[in-house]
This record gives C-alpha cells, sequence and structure tokens, in this order.
C-alpha cells in the first residue's frame, strides 16, 4: 500500500499521446492491496476524472478524497460581519459505475484518496505535481486530520520528525492512526504503534492524526507560487516571474531549490536565471538556475525572482520543467512546482531575443588621427544616441531616427501599464508620441545596414558622408569656395568585449548589453584618418523585427 515516484520512466508511446503538453510532469506508481488504502497523491494525472484515471484498474470500486478546500481559510466571515469557524471537512465519494451519482469529480495532486479494491492493483502514471493541501483540524471538535507524506522515493521518516513542529507539536505528539479494512462500507482506523521511538512513515502514504488546534500548516516547507494553476508560468509576452519558499518550522533549516527537466522525456526543460547572490562575492546578479541552498530561520522566507534567458528559448515552442524545494535538515519534505514556458512564433511585432530595437549610448574617450596608432585618452568625453534595429533575419542596422508611440493606461487596482507601439501601428486617441533620434548616420541615410559581422559577436556599419551632403562638416553652401567639401568615410565598430578582451556577450533579464566601439573617420584632407574609442550599452526596448521607411 504505497506510491513510488519512478525516476526510471519506461516512455510508452500510447501514453505519451494523452499527455498535455507544456507542463512539468513527474512518474507516479500507485500501488493497492486488497481492501482499503491511504495514498497520497502527489500529481494531478492528465486524465483526471476518476472514470478516466480507474479505466485500467477495474479492481477499484471506490474512492473517497479528504477536501483541503478551506486550506488558507481557518476562519470565515459571515453575512453580519462576525466572525464563524472553519466549516467541517468534506468527503467526495466515486464509485464504479454510478459516475452520474459521484460527488467526487476530478482527481487532483496535493490531496489524500481511500480507496477501496477488490484485489491488488497497480499503474504507473504521468502528472503535474501541486504544492499539499492541509487544513488541520482540532481533536476536541470531533475531527481527526487526515494528511500525506511526501519525501522522495524509497526514504521514510518518523512521524516525529516530519510533524512535531506543526498542529500537533513536540510536547504532545500523538501516533498516526492508518486505514485498513476489507469491509465496502467504510475503512478502519488503527493506531500504529511502534516498539522504539515513534511510528515511521513512509513518502505517498496518508495517516491520520488528533490534531491540538485549526492550522493551515502544509508541512515544515511552505511554497507559494503566483499561479493559480500553482504552477510557475512564463507566456508568450512574458519573461518574470517569482516564488517564495518559506520555513514553515519552529526550527532553523536549510531549504534546498533545485531546477531540472520533466520527467517526461518529451518536454524540454524551459532556460531559466535567477537573482541570487554570486557564488564567492556580495554581489547580487542573475545567474543560471540550478541548485541553490537557503539557511532560513523560523517563519522566515526568501522570494526568488526567475527570468526567461531568450537567448536558448526557441521561438514557436513548449517548454516545461520542475523546481523541487525539499528541507535538509531532517524531515526530508520535498515540494516540486510545475515551471511551463512558451514563445509564440516570429512575427512583425513580437521578435525572439536578440531581435527587436535596441537604444542606447556611446561614450567615446579616447583618439587619435593616426591610423596604426592607439587611440590614448582624450581631453573629455563624447556621448552620443544610438538606436540599432535587429531585424527578422538577424541582420542589424544602425537607425538615424525612429518614432514610438508610448501610452500608460491605469489598471482598477492602482497599478499602470505601459506599452509600446512601433510607428507603422494604429496608435489609440490620447496617447503620445516619443521620437529616439540620434546624430548618425547623417540626413542622407536614415538607416545602415552592417556590412559585416553579427548582433552579440563583432558588428561593422559603413557610409559615407558625400561631399555635397548638406551635413558635410567641410562644406558650406553660402560661401563660394566651400560649396563642396571632402567625402568623409564612416566607420563603427562595436565588439561585445571588455578592454582585457573577455566577452561580454551574456543574456541577462534586463536584456541589456555593452561592449567597445570604435569609430573611424576617413577622408579628411590633410589630417588623415581620426580613430576614436570608447564604451557602447545598449537596452533592447521592443521585440520588433520590422520598421518603416
Amino acid at each position: 500500500m504505497n506510491i513510488v515516484h519512478k525516476w526510471q520512466i519506461f516512455f510508452v508511446l500510447a501514453f505519451a499521446a494523452a499527455i498535455v503538453a507544456n507542463a512539468g510532469h513527474v512518474a507516479e506508481t500507485l500501488s493497492l492491496s486488497n481492501g482499503w488504502n491511504a495514498v497520497y497523491i502527489e500529481s494531478t494525472p492528465d486524465g483526471s476524472s476518476p472514470g478516466e484515471f480507474f479505466a485500467d484498474m477495474p479492481q477499484v470500486q471506490r474512492v473517497g478524497c479528504y477536501e483541503s478546500s478551506v486550506y488558507g481559510a481557518t476562519e470565515q466571515i459571515a453575512s453580519d460581519g462576525t466572525t464563524i469557524g472553519q466549516k467541517p471537512v468534506a468527503f467526495y465519494v466515486w464509485e464504479r459505475g454510478k459516475d452520474d451519482e459521484s460527488t467526487l469529480q476530478r482527481i487532483l495532486g496535493g490531496r489524500c484518496y481511500m480507496i477501496y479494491t477488490t484485489g491488488e492493483a497497480s499503474k504507473t502514471f504521468y502528472g503535474v505535481p501541486a504544492c499539499p493541501r492541509v487544513s488541520w483540524q482540532a481533536a476536541a471538535d470531533g475531527f481527526m486530520t487526515i494528511t500525506g507524506v511526501s519525501i522522495p522515493a524509497g526514504e521514510t521518516v518518523q512521524t516525529g520528525t516530519y510533524f512535531r513542529e506543526g498542529p500537533l507539536s513536540s510536547d504532545a505528539m500523538t501516533s498516526p492512526y492508518s486505514f485498513r479494512g476489507t469491509s465496502a462500507a467504510a475503512p478502519e482506523f488503527t493506531k500504529m504503534l511502534a516498539f522504539h521511538g515513534t511510528p515511521t512513515l513512509s513518502g505517498g502514504r496518508a495517516y491520520a492524526f488528533e490534531g491540538k488546534s485549526v492550522a493551515d500548516w502544509p508541512g515544515v516547507v511552505k511554497v507559494m507560487v503566483p499561479s493559480l494553476s500553482g504552477g510557475i508560468e512564463f507566456g508568450s509576452g512574458s519573461s518574470l516571474r517569482s516564488f517564495s519558499v518559506a520555513n514553515a518550522g519552529t526550527t532553523n533549516r536549510t531549504i534546498r531549490v533545485g531546477y531540472g527537466p520533466s520527467e517526461l522525456t518529451t518536454e524540454e526543460k524551459p532556460p531559466l536565471q535567477v537573482f541570487i547572490p554570486r557564488v564567492g562575492t556580495n554581489e547580487y546578479g542573475w545567474t543560471a538556475f540550478e541548485t541553490h541552498d537557503f539557511d532560513l530561520a523560523p517563519g522566515e522566507s526568501c522570494t526568488l525572482a526567475l527570468a526567461i534567458d531568450k537567448s536558448g528559448f526557441t521561438a514557436d515552442r513548449s517548454f516545461a520543467g520542475l523546481v523541487t524545494v525539499s528541507d535538509l535538515s531532517g524531515t526530508k519534505m520535498r515540494v516540486r512546482v510545475p515551471v511551463t514556458a512558451k514563445m509564440d512564433a516570429d512575427s512583425e511585432y513580437s521578435a525572439a531575443f536578440p531581435k527587436g530595437l535596441w537604444y542606447g549610448k556611446i561614450e567615446l574617450s579616447q583618439v587619435d588621427r593616426q591610423a596604426d596608432a592607439s587611440p590614448v585618452k582624450a581631453g573629455g568625453s563624447m556621448t552620443l544616441n544610438v538606436i540599432l534595429l535587429v531585424d527578422g533575419t538577424g541582420a542589424a542596422h544602425i537607425m538615424q531616427r525612429v518614432a514610438v508611440a508610448t501610452a500608460e493606461k491605469e489598471n482598477a487596482d492602482g497599478t499602470r501599464d505601459v506599452r509600446l507601439w512601433p510607428e507603422t501601428t494604429s496608435i489609440p486617441t490620447g496617447y503620445t508620441v516619443r521620437r529616439l533620434s540620434t546624430v548618425f548616420p547623417d540626413v542622407a541615410h536614415r538607416s545602415v545596414a552592417a556590412t559585416s559581422g553579427s548582433f552579440g559577436n563583432l558588428l561593422q556599419f559603413d557610409w559615407i558622408v558625400a561631399a555635397d551632403a548638406r551635413d558635410n562638416p567641410f562644406r558650406h553652401a553660402w560661401h563660394p569656395d566651400h560649396a563642396t567639401g571632402y567625402a568623409v568615410t564612416n566607420r563603427i565598430a562595436l565588439s561585445w568585449q571588455t578592454e582585457a578582451g573577455e566577452t561580454t556577450w551574456e543574456y541577462s533579464a534586463d536584456e541589456v548589453t555593452y561592449g567597445i566601439c570604435t569609430w573611424t573617420l576617413g577622408g579628411l584632407s590633410g589630417a588623415g584618418d581620426i580613430t576614436m574609442r570608447g564604451t557602447f550599452a545598449l537596452k533592447r526596448i521592443l521585440d520588433i523585427s520590422k520598421v518603416e521607411e
């Protein structure tokens, strides 16, 4: 009578066809003996109606579920404003052949089930994990609390270790009750006794306890996610999400947060970053989300900010992974949270990273007029705005100016949304227009395509300011000797590296990138080439792949 979480998955093609895409899955094996079985099911199976789920287990005749819908609501407010106690715990029941009469409509993860069978039965299924949902009741009110044990496969834990920091408390630790019996009418409650210490509990099983108080306590590990689905979701337009982990116990604990793939081999793990202290430094920053440990005092929590690493995120695909939060301080408690991510296919106004409109600054601080000499520090610096478009093909363009519509909208909850539109899109009435401008190229060039290289590596742009161009610095239209100037060649090179030669091309959640800029002016009569050098920083402000010129 147990549930074993399989790490070795034997993939069955016919079963996989029924799996819902874009959700991190785990594999569970449900093993039942003759009579009543009390189990804790960690994940919601994709075919979650009882009739579907137990269709291949004809021995299963009756299923009861301890409903924890009152989780998080130990008190309620009556219509007259007074406080009323928690509503009684409800049981929902499904019986084979009586689907229309059954009150249990779905098999959901994070819940306990009492299952009556007429013989041994077993099945392996894939499901989406859910956080434990436990609402403790006071035994003095005539209730027993039914709860499950969530620990790694093959592990056991003592009752006192797993539950003493909750509503049972260490000073009056009660023995758990197991469920057994062969009468279809109802299971029997049997107090578990041990020769030494407290009874040993197994993962995936459910037990009943005589609680001391009414409380919402899932265990020493408490995970809070922002989505009602119980998972961490990245939609096509979202790149940032967060979730919190708390020590719900009464002693200091080390909580491990790990990130890994779905146990369903057809699902690919989304590339995620997490904002935490950098190893070996006192600085915070974005780093690949892998395994991180946190020392938390009683009641202390930490919130982790997550971001999709868009440099490794393929468009028009769905991704799924798993976050595992576990206690390393004795209880072995484990909570797994599904991660889902989706990116729509490239479109004119929604392009995959690094395509889009980039805006930033170039700061030139070194100069030399000898082409074969290295630029040296100048007496001051010159700061220039720069706009780059990486189009749908991945080609880069320096833009002279771009009109972008910005708008703010106040939501019902008092927050404000800021949206951006490219110039070609119809702008709603009342919205303002902001223009981004640069001092180059010249007025004859609204944009210049890169002549070599690629964004994030080394880009080179070349163009010529014609001798008779009206913004040629050597031309004066009103002076007869200067009606025509000198043709000036321009070459701007953007290199994503530091002065030491280390690459700076690394995805960050704020989508800011930087490096070294060199600008060479040629064709200057009697002066030779002038080379200026400095740094650049760019931020992606729009994920568009096309602009109208």
